[in-house]
């Protein structure tokens, strides 16, 4: 059968519960353990800001992906899945092309996804889409935490939100990283707001040098332990030079030893002095970084 005659024959529409059993069967073996796709399911169903469209031939799905729209004007993509028997008959394209069209209709701006450096089919594919590459992140994944003692860091402090948000705008790693921060694999952009959050939940850390001027940031998030029910926390932002990240981390390191939290996702903007820094107390690099990609819609 021929592409063009198969895609005539591709529909999308709103996800069903019904789909349930045929998604997941054509999930089961996205990684080597499976798929995280029937974890979240039931959730994404339920949402009032997200959607979750199913690709059907002849009338049985053949391919989902999610969407979220978190902020006003920001919609983010994911979960895009299509069956191995029904791959290269454009089934990826048309349901990005549905959640687009939907969420331009909400009244979002700009669209975001992300996939892995080693995934150049996926590169491909988004990239014929019109979504262009705007930053890396790395996860780096330290376990066995230790008990340290930072020199320069501490817990920011909701008068000196301003003042962050003037360190980042005059920061070059707050650039490459297009403005974002991550949440559980999910990219937002990082404004007052946000800060706000951070600094108020005290997930916010900041290094301070000899002038008493902020030179590094690391914003944290302890959703893993609520999310993935593990004894974990997670870096969504890190900025700075290595010894300003270095003794950061420290202080992380130090506060994960005091709850007893076992485990720490380092995810980063791929700055190499800022992964170097991590490496150093014992952060292990993956083999792949994560590229966000964006258009605008």
């Amino acid at each position: 059968m021929g592409s063009e005659e198969a895609k005539s024959k591709i529909h999308v529409r709103k996800a069903r519960n019904s789909d349930r059993t045929a998604v997941f069967k054509f999930c089961e073996r996205t990684w080597s353990w499976g798929d995280y796709i029937p974890k979240v399911w039931d959730k994404w169903l339920k949402e009032e800001n997200g959607r979750v469209f199913v690709a059907t031939i002849e009338g049985v799905p053949v391919g989902i992906s999610h969407l979220s729209i978190d902020k006003p004007y920001e919609v983010w993509l994911s979960g895009a899945r299509t069956d191995p028997n029904h791959r290269r008959k454009g089934v990826a394209t048309a349901i990005t092309k549905k959640c687009l069209e939907y969420a331009k209709r909400k009244g979002a701006k700009v669209a975001r996804l992300v996939t892995e450096t080693d995934n150049t089919a996926a590169q491909a594919v988004v990239q014929k889409m019109g979504f262009q590459p705007v930053t890396e992140f790395v996860e780096m994944i330290k376990e066995n935490v230790e008990c340290n003692e930072s020199e320069s860091s501490r817990w920011a402090k909701e008068s000196e939100t301003k003042a962050i948000l003037s360190y980042l705008q005059n920061s070059e790693t707050y650039r490459k990283a297009a403005g974002l921060y991550t949440v559980l694999y999910h990219w937002f952009s990082l404004d007052m707001q946000d800060l706000e959050r951070f600094i108020k939940q005290r997930k916010a850390i900041m290094h301070v040098n000899e002038k008493s001027e902020i030179d590094g940031l690391m914003l944290v998030d302890d959703v893993t332990a609520r999310e993935w029910h593990e004894n974990t926390i997670q870096t969504c932002y890190i900025d700075g030079d290595y010894n300003t990240v270095f003794d950061m981390t420290k202080l992380l390191e130090n506060h994960c030893f005091t709850l007893d939290i076992k485990k720490i996702y380092g995810f980063t903007p791929n700055n190499r002095q800022i992964t170097t820094a991590l490496e150093k107390l014992g952060f292990k690099m993956p083999e792949a970084a994560t590229i966000v990609y964006e258009k605008k819609i």
